[in-house]
Parts: structure tokens; C-alpha cells; sequence
């Protein structure tokens, strides 16, 4: 009896099933207009070497976003474009400059904090990623870059004789496909995009 009673229930569920799907109306959903894309942060906040500003790239937007810091919180102070798709930001230890790096643009924004203006545009490899200062007094610094882009290969870097720029190779087999661009922070070279030191390459993948 019971399982007479079952088989009912569920012939009248399959029914109700059916008639719904028969009147109510069919649901769709238009494709969006806008499919927004950016770049991951790597580095996204640096604060400076006085502890009263903070620093945030503001990817989407292509700018650098500034915020004055107080014991009881922040405010936000202004904004301050650099290139698209900024996804790390550091500071300089002692001269207290700011470096913005730019993914998609593949470069590098050298910011005056107290002029509030990009001072220079450093030219990289491309999709850069990252920024570090190291050496005596921080007198290096290293941005990590793909083994690619058209700035490793032009006309002023080959002028300066740098080591390790040119051709990448990209059909010859055993090259490295990470590349790491070293400038001096004293002399950032003479040419629109900056010179660097040198070009290191590295058999890895996104540095």
C-alpha cells in the first residue's frame, strides 16, 4: 500500500514539474556589455619612509592613490596618473622617490611625492611585475620582466652597449624567458626611456 502511495506522489511531483515548466516563463540572461579585466597586484601598498603617507596603485584606473595617515585613521590626500595598469608601488629608502610599476605599459613611473608629479618614465621589458632596491645605500634596483617586449631591443640600449639587451631569441631553444633590468638610482641614463646597468636572464617563468 505504501508503495502504491509513493508511486502516486511522485507521478503528481513529475506532473506539477511538467505544467510548471510549460507556463511559467523562460529566464534568460543577456551577455554583459562590459567584461572588465585587470592585471593582479603584486605589491600594491608601500608606505613612506616617515610613516605618514600610504601609497596605493589603483590598477583599473591607472593612477597612484595617496593617503595621509593620522593616529585615529586616513584620509585620502590625491591621486597621481602613471601608467596602465600599475601593479606594484615601492619606495626608495633615502631618497624617498617613488616607483610605479606599470604591467601593461611596460615601464616603470618615477614619482616626486612632494612635487606630485611623475618625474620620470623608465622603459622595461615587458609586463613587468616587480620592484626591490638592494646594493650600498640602495644605490640598485631590479625590475622583473618577461624575456620579450620592444624596448630590450632598441636603438639606445645597443648605443650604450648594455649587457644582455638585443634580440630575445624567442624560437631558440635553451634562453631564458625571465628577464631582470637593473638600473643605477644615481644615473638613470640620458635616453627618453632611461639605460640600464645591465639585463640578466633567467630560465624561469613569470619572476
Amino acid at each position: 500500500m505504501s508503495g502504491k502511495r509513493n508511486s502516486n506522489l511522485d507521478g503528481a511531483t513529475f506532473l506539477l514539474t511538467l505544467v510548471a515548466s510549460l507556463l511559467l516563463p523562460t529566464v534568460t540572461f543577456a551577455a554583459p556589455e562590459f567584461l572588465a579585466f585587470e592585471s593582479g597586484p603584486v605589491r600594491p601598498m608601500a608606505l613612506s619612509p616617515d610613516g605618514s603617507e600610504l601609497y596605493v596603485v589603483n590598477t583599473p584606473d591607472g593612477q597612484l592613490e595617496v593617503y595621509t595617515l593620522y593616529p585615529s585613521g586616513m584620509d585620502r590626500s590625491h591621486s597621481i596618473p602613471v601608467g596602465l595598469e600599475p601593479v606594484a608601488v615601492a619606495v626608495h629608502p633615502s631618497t624617498g622617490l617613488v616607483f610605479v610599476v606599470n604591467h601593461l605599459s611596460d615601464s616603470v613611473s618615477v614619482i616626486d611625492p612632494v612635487a606630485r608629479r611623475v618625474e620620470r618614465t623608465l622603459l622595461v621589458g615587458d609586463e613587468p611585475r616587480d620592484i626591490l632596491f638592494a646594493g650600498p645605500s640602495d644605490s640598485r634596483f631590479f625590475i622583473t620582466t618577461a624575456h620579450r617586449g620592444q624596448h630590450r631591443s632598441h636603438a639606445s640600449l645597443a648605443a650604450e652597449l648594455v649587457e644582455g639587451a638585443g634580440d630575445p631569441q624567442m624560437t631558440t631553444e635553451g634562453i631564458g624567458r625571465a628577464d631582470v633590468w637593473v638600473f643605477d638610482i644615481g644615473n638613470l641614463g640620458d635616453s627618453i626611456g632611461g639605460t640600464p646597468l645591465k639585463i640578466m636572464s633567467f630560465f624561469s617563468d613569470t619572476p
